[in-house]
């Protein structure tokens, strides 16, 4: 049995880092109107938590506690169980919180993308910046910690420099990358657990002007990868990214178990651009792949 928890708030929460950790109000309103989604890829035995009732009951025997699965995991998350009654040994220790919060930064998918051969930087001031704008010409910059899309900014927005300013005052640093004309964007599904990673599907999904996610594409898992393979200029580079994503995964986290969901497009001239971002969390993709 597993308790599973919808707690979309959970890359802001790790960004704070803090047990006391608040969000906003409209974040705590979604939370509320949606705390039901896990439903469609829960087992029928399974519990889906409210976000308020009391979980004490579940774990007064160790030996039959249900398995925690919430959205995300953070040290608010933890205070929030434990104020509704999970012990705390049933629950990730610090170590592997700050763990966490280190790998789910933009931060460290930009050392992926690096290896991948994507231009992506972190700046640390907005010279350093101006000076990346210098040599791409275009770019996109992302907040070290956001989800969903949010946190992004383009130069076409009057007020760009200000936003750099604000996200280095609050979160140390921004991170920035090339930017590109997109055809498709998609995302490989994984789940990791005793040191593997398990390839779980496919998601497709539309994004605004300014890559803020909309809604997911319909469809089996063998009508998405033929729509993706139609718009490649080399469609053996899907399998092959998809190997390399097996292989590597373990390798920079070998101690996570859980959902991990890696965002990726095929740009206007056809080629797979292989990391837009990593997401050690359950995403949109794989509560649709889940789903099906």
């Amino acid at each position: 049995m597993k308790l599973h928890i919808f707690n979309p708030e959970n890359d802001m929460a790790l960004a704070s880092g803090s047990p006391g950790y608040t969000p906003p109000a409209n974040i705590r309103a979604y939370r509320r109107r949606h705390w039901e989604l896990p439903r469609q890829w829960a087992a029928p035995e399974d519990i889906v938590w409210d976000g308020e009732s009391s979980l004490a009951h579940l774990f007064a025997n160790d030996a039959d506690a249900p398995e925690i699965c919430p959205w995300g995991w953070s040290p608010a998350l933890v205070h929030e169980l434990e104020l509704a009654g999970v012990p705390r040994h049933r629950m990730p220790d610090r170590e592997w919180l700050e763990k966490l919060r280190r790998l789910s930064g933009r931060g460290s998918t930009v050392a992926v993308q690096r290896v991948l051969g994507i231009d992506a930087t972190c700046c640390e001031s907005l010279d350093d910046v101006l000076s990346c704008l210098s040599q791409w010409g275009a770019i996109v910059m992302k907040s070290p910690w956001s989800s969903s899309g949010k946190g992004l900014m383009l130069t076409d927005n009057p007020n760009w420099q200000g936003w750099v300013r604000r996200i280095l005052r609050q979160q140390g640093s921004v991170v920035v990358e090339r930017l590109l004309q997109r055809r498709q964007d998609f995302a490989m599904e994984f789940w990791m657990k005793d040191g593997r990673a398990e390839y779980m599907g496919l998601n497709l999904f539309s994004t605004d002007a300014h890559g803020h996610f909309i809604e997911n594409i319909k469809g089996s898992e063998q009508e998405k990868e033929a729509m993706l393979l139609s718009q490649l200029d080399n469609p053996e580079s899907l399998a092959g990214i998809r190997r390399w994503y097996l292989e590597r995964l373990p390798l920079m986290a070998p101690w996570y178990s859980g959902p991990v969901g890696v965002d990726m497009l095929v740009t206007s001239g056809g080629r797979l651009h292989p990391c837009v971002e990593i997401n050690w969390r359950m995403t949109m993709g794989m509560a649709a792949v889940l789903g099906q």
